[in-house]
Formats: C-alpha cells, structure tokens, sequence
C-alpha cells in the first residue's frame, strides 16, 4: 500500500508538471507550479489543486524505571497523504486520505458553502478545538503536538461546522457524528457524537500579533467509553499515560466529556511564542475525573523569518524561506524549546512532562528537515519515576 502510494505521488507530481510546461508553452492551460501543481479557470473560477505530504522519521528513545532501561530506534513513515482542492460551481471542497499500514484513512474530505458571510462546512473534518490542532502538521514547530491534543483524543468528525471570520477574528462551531475506520473495509461510523465551538481575536501591539482563543468540545462517546492515554512526544515508542475508561474496566465507563481549553500566541519578527491550557473531565465513571494539561513554546528564526500566522483563521500557516537551498541560500533556520505537563492524578495515573528542544531547516518552500530531542519524565503514585530522553529526525515533503 505504501509503495503505492508513493508511486502515485510521483506520478501525480510528474504528470502535473508536464502539464504545467506545456501549458506556459501554449498559455492555454491555466496551470501553475509553485511548489504546488494547480489548474485554475478565471472565466468560472473552478480550479484544483494536487496536494499531499510525506513524513519520514527516526528515534533513538530510551525509557529507564528503576535502574532497567528499555530502548526504542526505528524508522517509519509517519504520513503518507495524497489528495486534491479547489472550487467547482462556486463550492470549496477537500479531499485527502492517508495510506498508511494497508488502510485507508480519511483526512479532510469535505465541501465549503458560501452563506453570504458565513461558510458551512459539510464532511470529514476537525472539531474547532486548539490552536496547536488546527494548525496543520505541516506548519507546526515540533515532530509532535502538545499532549493535550492526543491525551484528549482532538480528532476528525463527520458533521457540519459554520464558520464566521474577519479581518482580526474566528468563530466556529459545529454539530459532529461519529468516525469513520478503514475506508477500505467499510463507510461505517462509530456511534460516538460531538458538539465543539471556537472563538479567536488577534490584536497587533508595536510589531507584534498577538492571539487569543478559547474553545470547548461535549462528546458522546456511544456505548464503548474511551481511554485517556498519550505518548511522551515520540510516536516510535508505547503510550505511557494511560487511563481506561471503556466497559467492564475497573475505572468504570465514561459516558460523556466535557472540554474546554485557552490559547495565546505571540509573533514578533523573527520571535513567535504560544501556550495553551487543556480541561477535560468525565462523566460516568466514579468521581467524574478531571484531568487537565499546559504547554508552553518559544521559537527563534536565525535566519530572520517571520512565522506565518492567519487572523481569519487563528491558526498558524507555511513559513517560506527567505532565500532557498536551490536559489544558492541557506533556507531558514528555526530553534525552539516546549514545556508540557499533563496531570492524570485524579485517577492515579501520574503526571508527565515533557521538555523538546527543536531545530527546523526549511531547505524549500515545501521541504523541511526537523531533529527534537525529548526529555521527560512520568511520575505515578507508588511506583517508580520512569525517564524518557532521546532524539528524533523527521525529512519532510509536502505539495
């Protein structure tokens, strides 16, 4: 399936440049190459474009409790995503899927009306929570997101969301159904269901942006409860958090969640910072837990870049070098240190934090290079202290 995949890719990508340069030849054609192969007609405004990713990492992780070591190095290919954009008749839609282990997953697979000042989205999406979850994987500092972004299960949805945006804010909010599983088995969704809305307002002070936000999600979970659980920002190695909340479990079953979380963020020039606070408790198992997570980040361009951020959006976009590899320069390069916690003591299943030391070379517009080194430690009541430190490199290709 991988291999496939990577084949199409090729070939989608080489297709599109044949195409790009008989159509400047002839000035006909109405395609562009700008990292990205797109078609676009002026006349309609219908377009689309050729867009996917490719993630391909390595970790060399170690995990010490009580003097006995246990050692993770492997590679993976941690994306592999192919799809398509554009317009069509006045409507937006997105559709990308993932091939990753013999599956096929869905990513973004969804249309975008126009309401006269609102857009409605209708298909596979995200639920509006977290400034760190809806900037793109391809946009974000480090390998891995925040903790809370997968302690919490922030996650992709069938529904609808309506969206409203200006020139200094957001607001989002949406009604979602369940998830769908390996689409090359089954269109099946879950039976879970969720309700999600986020507000965001940048203001600018001096030369600096700054960003607020808050959002909350309810989720049904259906009949098979969940599991509160995370990796410590490496994906090569077991979860070490881990709480259990489906039937039969001696935790007892959670039915609902409640969650709500705020963001800040701050760009000025070559300085960009952000910090979000994650909440989420349960409803159904005894005691109705609350578990709550914080990070904190920090990032230099040395190289002079800004970081790339949408007010319309509150999210975080493609950073572009200032002189690129291939245009003789040295690209852009980025540093960055993260602080994250996350808190399970309600149930006694510890506390982690974590610290990731970041380095980005942006060798292209849609090529970058990322090493972190990660170091944390999770602490659990009446065991003992287990350490993580290691280092991870990821190549990354998007279009």
């Amino acid at each position: 399936m991988t291999q496939r995949f990577l084949a199409s890719t090729l070939l989608a990508a080489s297709t599109a440049l044949i195409a790009t340069t008989t159509a400047s030849a002839q000035d006909t054609g109405g395609w562009e190459f700008d990292g990205v192969p797109s078609w676009s007609d002026p006349v309609n405004g219908n377009s689309f474009t050729f867009r996917g990713r490719v993630y391909l990492d390595y970790g060399d992780i170690e995990f010490e409790t009580g003097g006995l070591s246990t050692s993770y190095a492997d590679s993976e290919i941690r994306t592999a995503r192919l799809g398509v954009t554009g317009s069509f008749s006045g409507i937006d839609y997105v559709a990308e899927f993932d091939w990753i282990n013999e599956a096929i997953a869905a990513n973004d697979v969804y249309l975008t009306f126009d309401l006269d000042g609102f857009d409605l989205k209708l298909g596979h999406m995200k639920t509006p929570n977290s400034l760190d979850e809806q900037t793109s994987s391809r946009y974000i500092t480090y390998m891995e997101r925040g903790l809370g972004t997968d302690l919490f299960g922030l996650d992709r949805r069938v529904g609808a969301t309506l969206v409203r945006s200006g020139s200094n804010y957001s607001l989002s909010a949406g009604v979602f159904g369940g998830r769908p599983g390996d689409l090359s088995d089954s269109l099946e969704l879950d039976d879970s269901s969720a309700i999600a809305a986020r507000a965001t307002r940048t203001f600018t002070h001096g030369e600096a942006t700054v960003h607020l936000g808050a959002s909350v999600r309810h989720l049904d979970y259906g009949n098979v409860g969940t599991r509160v659980r995370v990796r410590p920002q490496t994906h090569i190695t077991d979860r070490v958090v881990t709480a259990d909340f489906r039937p039969g479990r001696p935790l007892g079953e959670a039915e609902t969640s409640f969650f709500w979380g705020l963001e800040a963020a701050v760009i000025n020039g070559p300085f960009h910072a952000e910090a979000e606070w994650m909440d989420m408790s349960l409803d159904g198992p005894a005691g109705d837990p609350d578990f709550n997570t914080q990070y904190a980040s920090m990032g230099w361009f040395l190289t002079g870049e800004s970081r790339s951020y949408s007010a319309g959006s509150g999210k975080f976009g493609r950073t572009r070098p200032g002189t690129t590899v291939s245009e003789g320069g040295p690209g852009a390069w980025e540093i960055a240190v993260r602080y994250d916690r996350a808190d399970l003591d309600s149930v006694a299943a510890g506390e982690l934090t974590n610290w990731t030391l970041g380095v980005n070379w942006y060798l292209e517009d849609h090529v970058r290079i990322m090493a972190n080194l990660v170091d944390g430690s999770l602490s659990v009541p009446g065991a003992a202290d287990t350490d993580v430190s290691g280092a991870q490199l990821r190549l990354q290709w998007d279009f």
